[in-house]
């Protein structure tokens, strides 16, 4: 099978993911203008993305209870940092509301989350993940785009990095990786076209200030910068 077929690079690639984008854009911006930039509104239109991913190509080696990559960064859109919290929080009961809070929160004093070598040398698991030897994630059907879209064609890849501690090229499918991101970057996108601060954060950081701040989600809705210390920074090559 040749290679070429599933690079992004290559034409065919290329204008299938820009038509899904092009698509995914114009249908969440129309929702928003005729439905309000309400939460409940972005949990309709991220269900709605969700059940048009394709599915993981068998041929990866991911499985339940592996999760080398569950000690990583994850960079979300605040977009979906909002609607997992809000489902969070109709989901849970009060008790497990206070102890993801209180994972989080222990998560965040641990160092810098926003720092991509915090994860790699601290090999500090994702709050979410259940560490107590089943090692599945406690919201796996709310997770985000990003963890989606991240697997592996070799699962001895994924330990070696988690092993040293150190940023390592994982095989994979980038065509399916580059299409389930791009629903992440869609909502980027829509946002800041609706004149809302708008950018990729870091899910633990958006978390924090959602968990610790009740107004932070009508506040940022309103237009105002609330997120602005989860933002990722953007890689600037010299």
């Amino acid at each position: 099978m040749d290679d070429k077929c599933f690079s992004p690079e290559s034409d065919r690639a290329r204008t299938l993911l820009a038509g899904t984008r092009d698509t995914a854009m114009k249908h969440l911006s129309q929702l928003l203008d005729t439905r309000g930039l309400h939460v409940t509104v972005l949990a309709g239109a991220m269900d709605r993305f969700l059940k048009s991913l394709v599915s993981l190509p068998r041929e990866a080696a991911c499985k339940t209870g592996c999760a080398w990559c569950c000690h990583l960064r994850v960079g979300v859109s605040i977009f979906e940092a909002l609607v997992i919290f809000h489902e969070i929080r109709t989901q849970a009961t009060q008790e497990g509301l206070a102890f993801l809070k209180q994972r989080i929160l222990k998560t965040s004093d641990r160092g810098d989350t926003l720092d991509e070598n915090f994860w790699r040398k601290s090999r500090c698991p994702c709050p979410f993940l259940n560490v107590d030897g089943t090692y599945h994630c406690l919201i796996y059907g709310l997770r985000p785009f990003s963890c989606r879209a991240f697997h592996s064609l070799d699962e001895t890849v994924c330990r070696r990095g988690y092993d040293l501690g150190v940023q390592i090229q994982v095989p994979c499918f980038p065509l399916y990786r580059a299409s389930v991101d791009l629903y992440s970057s869609v909502m980027i996108q829509v946002a800041a076209q609706k004149g809302l601060a708008s950018f990729q954060v870091g899910f633990i950081r958006a978390l924090e200030i959602l968990f610790t701040d009740d107004t932070a989600s009508e506040r940022w809705l309103q237009g105002e910068n609330i997120f602005l210390s989860a933002k990722i920074a953007e890689v600037t090559l010299d």
